[in-house]
C-alpha cells in the first residue's frame, strides 16, 4: 500500500472536486484527488453534456456568484482552448413575484433582461405556449458539462495534481497536524482535506462533521426532438412542480421536473419512471409545441442537497466542505473551486453565506432559488 504526502487531499472528483484540484494546481499546491468511480462516471451529478448556466435567481447571492463564475468559465475556455459556454439566452416564466425578484437582482448586477406578458412572449418565442409573464435574459445559456470536467482535469494534471479514479476512500482520520485519508490504493497525509463527495458525503463524514440532513433524490430527465430548427433557449417554468429544459450539443432538448424525484440510496438507483415520462411528455405537448412530445431518450441524475437548497462551502478544522450542490451547483464551479481552494489554504470568506451553521435563506413559492 502506497503512502503519499500532499498539501491538500480531495475526496470526490466530480465537478466541485475537479474545479478545486485545478485551482490548487494553478497555485502550485501538491494535490491528490480521490474518486470511488471511473473518470466521467454517470453515478453522481456531474455527468452528461450540458447544464443550465444562468444568473436569473431570486436570491442576489447566487446572481452575483453566477456573474463571477461567468468570468471563470471564460478564463477556463481561454486556458484550455475549449468552448464551454453557449449563451443562447434563457426564459423564466411562472410566479410573478419570483420574476420581479429576479429582475431586481439582474438590474443590480447590470445584466440585461426583459419582462413581457404571455402574448408578447409567444410572439417572440412561437415554439412555446405561456400562461404567465416571461423574463428573458440573453446572457444565460448552457455550460458543456463533460467538456468542463475534462478542462478542469487537464489544468489539474498540467499543474502536477494526482487524480486517482476508481480509488474509493476507506477512512478519514483527523490528526493533530492535518488529515490522513486511507483509500484503496494507499494512505495520503495532507494539511487539509476537501470533501466534495456529493451524495456519499454524509456517510464519509459520519463521526467527523455533523452535517444538516443531506437529501439525495434520483431526478429523471428526458430528451425531445425539435420539430424544426429553432434557436432553442433554456427555460424554467416556476410553478409547482417546476419544470426546466435546455438544448443539448447533439440537437435535442433535455427537459424534466425539478426536485420531484424519489429519495434514494446513491448506490441503489432505479430506471426512469414511466409515470414521470408520461407527465413530462404531457407538459411538453401542452406548453412546448416546438418539440415532439415523445422522448427519444431518458436518464437519471442524483441531487444531493440540503432542505433550503443552499450550499455548504465552509471549513471545519482541517476539513473543507463543498456540499449540497445538487440541482443547481454546476454553473458556479469555477468560483466554487476558487472558494474551496482559499479555505483549504486557510483563508477566510468574510460574510460567507454558505457556512455549515447558517440560517436558512429565501426560497420562492415555486420552492426554487
Amino acid at each position: 500500500m502506497s503512502s503519499t504526502t500532499a498539501d491538500v487531499v480531495i475526496i470526490g472528483c466530480g465537478g466541485a472536486g475537479s474545479a478545486a484540484a485545478a485551482e490548487l494546481a494553478r497555485r502550485g499546491r501538491t494535490v491528490v484527488a480521490l474518486d470511488a468511480f471511473d473518470r466521467g462516471h454517470a453515478r453522481g451529478s456531474s455527468h452528461g453534456t450540458e447544464r443550465i448556466f444562468r444568473a436569473a435567481y431570486t436570491d442576489e447571492v447566487y446572481t452575483m456568484m453566477a456573474l463571477v463564475a461567468l468570468d471563470g468559465w471564460r478564463d477556463l475556455e481561454r486556458e484550455t482552448d475549449t468552448r464551454l459556454l453557449s449563451l443562447v439566452g434563457s426564459i423564466d416564466t411562472g410566479f410573478a413575484g419570483e420574476l420581479a425578484d429576479i429582475s431586481t437582482n439582474l438590474t443590480t448586477c447590470g445584466l440585461p433582461h426583459e419582462l413581457m406578458d404571455a402574448t408578447e412572449a409567444e410572439r417572440r418565442f412561437p415554439f412555446f405556449r405561456f400562461e404567465h409573464p416571461v423574463l428573458w435574459q440573453p446572457s444565460s445559456g448552457t455550460v458543456h458539462a463533460d467538456g468542463a470536467l475534462a478542462a478542469f482535469h487537464r489544468v489539474a494534471w498540467d499543474g502536477g495534481a494526482d487524480l486517482r479514479f476508481e480509488d474509493p476512500v476507506i477512512a478519514i482520520d483527523i490528526r493533530s497536524d492535518g488529515v490522513r485519508v486511507t483509500s484503496a490504493s494507499g494512505v495520503v497525509d495532507a494539511g487539509s482535506a476537501i470533501v466534495t463527495a456529493g451524495a456519499w458525503a454524509d456517510r464519509l463524514l459520519d463521526g467527523i462533521v455533523a452535517l444538516p440532513e443531506l437529501i439525495v433524490t434520483d431526478e429523471q430527465v428526458f430528451f425531445f426532438r425539435p420539430r424544426a430548427d429553432f434557436p432553442w433557449p433554456t427555460f424554467i417554468t416556476r410553478t409547482v412542480p417546476e419544470l426546466y429544459g435546455l438544448p443539448t450539443p447533439g440537437g435535442l432538448v433535455k427537459a424534466g421536473e425539478h426536485y420531484t424525484g424519489p429519495r434514494v440510496d446513491p448506490d441503489m438507483r432505479e430506471a426512469p419512471s414511466e409515470e414521470v415520462r408520461q407527465r413530462v411528455s404531457r407538459w411538453i405537448a401542452e406548453n412546448v409545441p416546438g418539440l415532439d412530445p415523445r422522448p427519444v431518450d431518458a436518464t437519471t441524475c442524483l441531487y444531493a442537497s440540503f432542505p433550503d437548497e443552499d450550499f455548504i462551502i465552509d471549513r471545519v478544522g482541517d476539513t473543507v466542505l463543498g456540499l449540497g450542490l445538487g440541482g443547481h451547483g454546476f454553473k458556479f464551479l469555477p468560483e466554487i473551486g476558487r472558494r474551496l481552494a482559499d479555505l483549504a489554504e486557510g483563508e477566510t470568506w468574510r460574510g460567507n453565506p454558505f457556512t455549515i451553521d447558517r440560517e436558512p435563506r429565501h426560497v420562492g413559492p415555486s420552492g426554487h432559488k
